[in-house]
C-alpha cells in the first residue's frame, strides 16, 4: 500500500470510501476512517491535506495531536467507522 506524505508528520492513503491516516510520532500504526460514500472520504482527505497550514505555529512534537484533534472536529457530524491499528510487540521489534 502506498500513501501520500502530506506533511513531515503525516501520510494518507485513500481507497474508495476509506481513508487511512498515518502519524509518524503516535503509537498507532494507522487510523482507518470508513465513510458511507466516496465523496465524504474525499472531503475528509482534502481537509486532512489542508490542515497543515493551520499547524504552522503549533509547538514542535505536538503537530500530530493537533492535526488529529482538528480532523475529529471536522468529521464530528459525519457518519463513519474508525479502526485504530496499533503496533503489536512483534511490529515494534521489526521497526527497530
Amino acid at each position: 500500500m502506498e500513501f501520500e506524505v502530506i506533511s513531515p508528520y503525516c501520510g494518507l492513503h485513500k481507497e474508495g470510501d476509506t481513508v487511512k491516516v498515518f502519524y509518524l510520532e503516535l503509537e498507532d500504526l494507522a487510523r482507518e476512517y470508513i465513510f458511507g460514500n466516496a465523496q465524504d472520504a474525499q472531503e475528509f482527505c482534502n481537509a486532512a491535506k489542508n490542515l497543515d497550514a493551520f499547524i504552522i505555529n503549533v509547538p514542535k512534537g505536538k503537530e500530530e495531536l493537533y492535526h488529529l484533534e482538528f480532523l475529529d472536529q471536522i468529521i464530528k457530524d459525519k457518519e463513519y467507522k474508525l479502526i485504530v491499528h496499533e503496533a503489536t510487540p512483534e511490529d515494534e521489534q521489526e521497526a527497530s
